[in-house]
């Protein structure tokens, strides 16, 4: 009987290497892990079909996912269980505040990416959004077809098309080059209401969330539904938006490549994602 039965797992920077592969040996580990009676579910900020590509490719099918950092829930069937959207106003506020600070921001709907302009933050986002993942056993042609089932789509009045066309959107992403995400953050909460803030890259950027949608609250409902206790359950992360994962968890796990923050949030610590980190993390607190 394993003491922690489910073990969620965030994608960038922990379960993927720096080059956006798995290693062979954190495979097997999660496939082992299972073998003996454990879970693994997929948690991050990734889109719904990203996350059930990586999934496919591992082999968790079968398995539920948590996307858009908390705000879509897949079953085991890949189909959308629950789905959280941003209050209307919520989205307008924001969208003006960015206009007057003069930061980038592009908004997901679904599997498709709405931005204001091309840029270096969105321009290669269908083929980062769906890794080649060609050393973890990726397949060339479903690959190619599920990045032609993802958009990017150019919005040339913004704030009009999300006043009008109301689009459901499920999560926003900031960037900017000029170092003033942090201060940006607080000013968000000041002056916008509903939404959750987190950061995947330390402060380079922004992930918002609808209000009340996180990686800790999307794992407290699957737990529930699932039957486990949460103090049941394992979360491994390496950066912001994992962080109140990590302290929901029975067993919260940091990767050795997150910041130092991150990290005191964590029970253990692990090996960074260069270095199979998740899969040492199985092996030496999962099924030791």
């Amino acid at each position: 009987m394993l003491e922690y039965p489910l073990l969620a797992t965030d994608l960038d920077g922990t379960l993927l290497n720096d080059q956006k592969e798995i290693e062979p040996e954190t495979i097997a580990a999660i496939q082992e892990y299972r073998r003996q009676g454990g879970k693994v579910v997929i948690c991050s900020g990734r889109s719904p079909l990203s996350t059930k590509w990586i999934a496919k490719t591992i082999g968790l099918e079968g398995e539920p996912i948590i996307a858009y950092n908390g705000a879509i829930h897949l079953d085991e069937l890949g189909e959308v269980n629950e789905q959280s959207i941003f209050q209307h106003e919520s989205l307008l506020a924001f969208w003006a505040l960015c206009e007057k600070e003069g930061v980038y921001a592009h908004f997901y709907e679904g599997d498709r990416l709405l931005v204001p302009n091309v840029n270096k933050w969105n321009k290669n986002w269908i083929e980062n959004n769906i890794p080649r993942l060609e050393r973890s056993g990726g397949l060339l042609n479903t690959c190619v077809s599920i990045r032609k089932q993802c958009s990017v789509e150019i919005i040339g009045d913004f704030y009009r098309h999300l006043k009008d066309k109301r689009p459901e959107i499920t999560k926003i992403a900031v960037f900017d080059d000029g170092g003033k995400l942090y201060d940006l953050s607080n000013r968000i909460v000041n002056q916008v209401e509903a939404v959750e803030i987190s950061s995947s890259l330390n402060y380079l950027n922004l992930e918002i969330s609808p209000g009340g949608v996180t990686k800790a609250s999307a794992l407290v409902k699957l737990t529930e539904r699932l039957g486990i206790p949460i103090s049941q359950s394992a979360a491994i992360g390496d950066n912001y938006n994992d962080s109140l994962m990590l302290c929901a968890a029975g067993l919260g796990i940091a990767m050795g490549n997150a910041p130092e923050e991150v990290k005191q949030m964590a029970n253990q610590v692990t090996g960074t994602n260069n270095e199979a980190g998740v899969a040492k993390a199985i092996y030496d607190y999962l099924l030791s």
